[in-house]
């Protein structure tokens, strides 16, 4: 007989939390953040990786699903503010729960914007929530809601840290065929081969962009397409990316909607050392892949309007 889902509070890694329990698994969410920490499928290991040595509260947790958001990175990020944005830093609240059976168990937090009141001058009228659901799949929902009276654009992500075997050895499927940015390169590229890591150069950060249009179209074209920038299109069908990881014999598929680019990251040994809450080998035991808008495909959200970006997480063996 299987035990009804709930969510009850725990600390969890030094952070207040709230633990969501179904029959298919258990997943942590601080309230600092509404950062996911953990997530664990019935009979499976831990999904996410997270820093043994991240800093306290109220820094932003290192690792997890870190919330960015409404900017991603330093895009169109007003000074004085933080990368990233101020989300990962404020403490959120329960704004729902919904169950079903004994299958799945929904959460639906807002953050505390009073605690940030520049966030009013940065994105007037700007409203956001997120909801996780747990069940044979792990569901992330960022819904953003302009309520202002002018237009804003927006960047941001859901900065997944997969735990892995060895990040030298994994491997995405999804990208072939996509445009990316390397970080600090001069020009774009196209991913012909499959991805994999360098093992003599293993740092990688790329955004990939424009994926509403899909790499068959980009080949015909020859080119990039336009960037989709109005909430209607940006909620068109989204894509499907594996992480295949050979050590330890699974398979995290990243289904995403809402999501004009996706970010892959890992910061290699080089940029470990550079990091006060990674220890330094521990680039090896992590891969990110972010479900995101950024760069060229900023949504732009007229007054009134609205969007989701999801991200559908599920364990193939």
């Amino acid at each position: 007989m299987h035990t009804a889902p709930h969510i009850v509070p725990v600390e969890f890694a030094g952070h207040q939390a709230l633990q969501l329990r179904t029959r298919h698994g258990v997943a942590i969410v601080a309230l600092h953040g509404a950062h996911l920490l953990s997530w664990v499928p019935t009979g499976g290991r831990e999904v996410l990786w997270l820093s043994p040595q991240a800093l306290p509260e109220p820094a932003s947790i290192r690792g997890g699903v870190p919330v960015c958001w409404p900017w991603f990175a330093t895009q169109r990020m007003p000074a004085g503010a933080m990368q990233h944005g101020p989300l990962r830093n404020l403490p959120w609240q329960v704004q729902a729960v919904h169950t079903c059976g004994d299958q799945e168990v929904s959460l639906t937090l807002h953050p505390c914007l009073e605690r940030e009141p520049r966030l009013m001058e940065w994105a007037p009228g700007l409203q956001v929530a997120l909801r996780i659901t747990l069940g044979a799949a792990l569901t992330q929902t960022l819904h953003t809601h302009n309520g202002g009276s002018q237009p804003f654009t927006l960047t941001q992500g859901l900065h997944s840290y997969f735990a892995v075997g060895q990040a030298t050895q994994v491997g995405i499927e999804g990208l072939q065929g996509l445009r990316y940015q390397e970080r600090n390169a001069p020009e774009s590229a196209v991913q012909h081969t499959p991805f994999a890591l360098d093992a003599q150069h293993p740092a990688c950060d790329r955004i990939y962009d424009h994926l509403a249009i899909g790499p068959g179209v980009q080949a015909a074209l020859g080119e990039p397409a336009l960037a989709q920038t109005d909430a209607a299109d940006a909620q068109a069908p989204g894509h499907r990316y594996t992480l295949v990881d050979p050590i330890w014999q699974r398979r995290i598929q990243i289904d995403t909607q809402g999501s004009q680019s996706v970010v892959v990251w890992n910061p290699g040994s080089a940029g470990a050392r550079t990091m006060a809450d990674v220890p330094d080998a521990a680039w090896q035991d992590f891969f990110c892949v972010e479900a995101a808008n950024a760069g060229v495909d900023a949504v732009q959200l007229a007054p009134g309007g609205q969007h989701s970006l999801v991200q559908i997480i599920r364990i193939i063996f």
